[in-house]
């Protein structure tokens, strides 16, 4: 009977364990998404504003240091969350349509 018990009660440990380990990884990966969200949206604001699109080269590397620069100097990128980041391998790679020189697809790379 006892044996039973502790069973029991070890499978809801178990059980328990694995809910809270699920809900803290969703959380996480929820969170990433929204910082590289705001890190995308900002790097293709500043691509817009201080690269020239007549550059040979087909993809520009944005990082948040350049985007904090930006905000010192004027600028109302939203970093916020993004304080704990690395600030320099903390990117995003902005690639260029060559018709228009507009941010065609940006790639965010973040290292918190």
């Amino acid at each position: 009977m006892k044996k039973k018990v502790v069973l029991i009660i070890v499978l809801i440990i178990i059980v328990v364990g694995a809910i809270g380990t699920y809900i803290f990884l969703q959380n996480n990966e929820t969170k990433n998404t929204e910082l590289e969200n705001k890190m995308a949206t900002a790097s293709r604001e500043y691509f817009e504003k201080y690269v020239s699109a007549n550059d040979s080269v087909n993809v520009y590397k944005i990082t948040l240091q350049d985007l904090e620069d930006a905000n010192k100097k004027g600028e109302e990128y939203d970093l916020k969350g993004l304080e704990k980041c690395d600030k320099n391998k903390t990117f995003a790679n902005v690639t260029i349509n060559y018709k228009d020189g507009t941010a065609k697809k940006t790639q965010v790379e973040l290292k918190c």
